[in-house]
This record gives C-alpha cells, sequence and structure tokens, in this order.
C-alpha cells in the first residue's frame, strides 16, 4: 500500500523498468523484480523465456510481500550434517543455513547472518539461477528448431535422391529393354531369312525324290514286263533323264548367331553411387540489401518482438529489459 499512496501522492513517478518510457506503473514481475507498464505487462507475458513469470497488480504488493514472510518458517530448519540440530544462522561465506554445532566446528570465522536475510540473498540467487536457464530455454529452443528445419531439409533430399535413383533404374530398365528388342526383332529376321533357304532346300529335295521315285517305278515295271519293246522306251526314257543336269541341294547352311551374355558386371558406378557432399557444395550464397537503419544502444540484439501497432521491441541475451 506504501507504494501505491506514492505513486498517488505525486512524487517522482517511477518509469516502467522494462520500456523506460511510461510512468503508469501497474503491475510488477516477482521473478524479475521489475515494475512494469500496462503495454510492458502484456509483452512480459508473451515472450517465451518470461511467459511463466508471476506478475501481479501494485495494489497487492504489500499483500502479498506480508503474505509470503506470514508463509515463512525458520525455526524448523533441520541442519543436514548434524542429526537433531536446527538451523539457526546463514553462513554468508559458505551460502548455506548452519546450526550451532556447524558454527564451532567448521564456520567459526565465517559471517553470518540471520535466517531471514539469508533467505532474502537466497532468494536472488535462485531469481538469477531461474534467469539463466530462462536464456537457456531459448537457446536450447532456438537449436530445436534447427534440428527440425534440418530433420524437414534432409527428409525432402532423401525423397529427392530415392526419385533420382528410381529413375535410373528406370533408364537402365528402358536401356535393357530397348537392346533387348533389337537382339530379338535381329534374331527374327536371320530364323526368317534361314528358315527360307532351308525350306527351298527341302521342298526341291522333295521334288527330286518325287522324280526319282517315278523313274524307279518305271524301270521296275519294265523290268518286270519281259516286254523288248517297254525296255527299249524306258531305256531311252531314263537315259534321257541321266543327260538333263540338275544341280545338287546345298545342305550347308548357314547357322542361327548364338547369344554371347555381355561380360560387363552391373556395378554401383553403373547405375550410380551416394557421394559425400563437401560442406562448400551446400553453401548457397545470398545478397542482403538494407532497406532502413535504426540505432540502438544495445551492443547486439539477440530477440526482437513486432506489435500490431507497427512497434518493435528489441532485447540483449543477458539483459532482461526490453527496448522500443
Amino acid at each position: 500500500m506504501a507504494l501505491s499512496k506514492s505513486f498517488q501522492s505525486g512524487q517522482v513517478p517511477l518509469l516502467c523498468q522494462m520500456c523506460e518510457e511510461s510512468n503508469e506503473i501497474k503491475w510488477k514481475c516477482l521473478l524479475c523484480d521489475f515494475l512494469l507498464c500496462t503495454k510492458c505487462q502484456k509483452l512480459h507475458k508473451k515472450i517465451k523465456p518470461t511467459d511463466q513469470h508471476i506478475i501481479i497488480d501494485i495494489k497487492d504488493i504489500a499483500s502479498h510481500q506480508q503474505e509470503t514472510k506470514d508463509k515463512l518458517d525458520f525455526s524448523n530448519i533441520q541442519c543436514g550434517i548434524h542429526t537433531g540440530q536446527n538451523c539457526c544462522l546463514f553462513c554468508q561465506a559458505c551460502e548455506v543455513v548452519v546450526c550451532p554445532l556447524c558454527i564451532t566446528k567448521i564456520h567459526e570465522k565465517h559471517k553470518m547472518v540471520e535466517l531471514a536475510q539469508g533467505y532474502d540473498l537466497t532468494i536472488k540467487t535462485v531469481k538469477t539461477f531461474n534467469s539463466d536457464i530462462d536464456q537457456k530455454l531459448v537457446q536450447n529452443g532456438k537449436v530445436l528448431s534447427e534440428i527440425g528445419i534440418f530433420k524437414s531439409l534432409e527428409d525432402s533430399k532423401y525423397e529427392l535422391e530415392k526419385q533420382k535413383i528410381l529413375t535410373r533404374e528406370k533408364d537402365l530398365k528402358d536401356e535393357v529393354e530397348k537392346h533387348t528388342n533389337k537382339l530379338l526383332k535381329e534374331l527374327d529376321q536371320r530364323k526368317k531369312i534361314l528358315m527360307t533357304i532351308v525350306n527351298d532346300a527341302e521342298n526341291r529335295s522333295e521334288k527330286i525324290e518325287k522324280d526319282l521315285d517315278f523313274r524307279k517305278k518305271n524301270l521296275d515295271e519294265a523290268l518286270i514286263s519281259n516286254i523288248a519293246i517297254k525296255v527299249f522306251c524306258i531305256y531311252s526314257e531314263e537315259k534321257t533323264s541321266r543327260q538333263q543336269i540338275i544341280d545338287p541341294v546345298n545342305t550347308i547352311f548357314q547357322k542361327m548367331p548364338k547369344f554371347v551374355p555381355g561380360k560387363q558386371v552391373i556395378k554401383d558406378f553403373f547405375l550410380g553411387e551416394l557421394t559425400e557432399k563437401k560442406p562448400d557444395d551446400e553453401q548457397v550464397e545470398f545478397k542482403f540489401k538494407v532497406m532502413k537503419q535504426l540505432k540502438t544502444k544495445l551492443s547486439c540484439v539477440n530477440s526482437i518482438v513486432c506489435c500490431d501497432d507497427t512497434a518493435m521491441w528489441i532485447s540483449h541475451q543477458h539483459s532482461h529489459k526490453l527496448y522500443k
């Protein structure tokens, strides 16, 4: 209540400890120990490292502090070293609570403070630890984001390379099929030509055989007839037939070609192979163009938050403050 009265009494107004512009202080972050205006209070809840912080109305600060103090009980803090002993002081040098035996045996010359004061000192340290963890969470979140992007890119690359392999396989199959069809067509043509020649020879042989059978039949009939005129006639016919020149049938043919499988073994280099890309191969050159320049007192900007009213808030990773 004392804090809220100081604002109402017209004393020197405090500025918001985030934007350092507004003097309409209405909130306080208990973890950051910052006094905030309403706008920064809303912004404080949107930023991931601080979205879980406890923020209360400044009117409730006194009651909250009193409530917190009322809940604290320093009378029954047992010593972790000496059984049956309760801690009574806080050693600033070792930053631990100590019992009477601890003081006499270990912390005799160390500076001691009341447990309540030691609690306040410890709370500040714990808040620092909490802030450090918030920063590490932000950093780890960036790492997880990078890993997610990397996985997504590699999944896309996997599908692309897989498709290339399958396409190459199809191309090779098409080439093999094309060459196979060519060989089969050539083999069919060779067979057709060969069979034409062989069939012609076979037809001639059958015709010759038929003629010989006919002549032999006439000779046999003349021999068994015992008729002189018939014998003289068949002799004359056979003599005339023998004078006719009949080309012998050629039985030497060009044989079918033999298929000899290729000796080329299909190795990795024939289909293709997987190679590791060098880091330089994946580098992409970007050209940046400065559209607008803004000046800030910060040596480095790690976070940028854009608001609906076109305002922009920036912060440094080692600072708990936001700058507009």
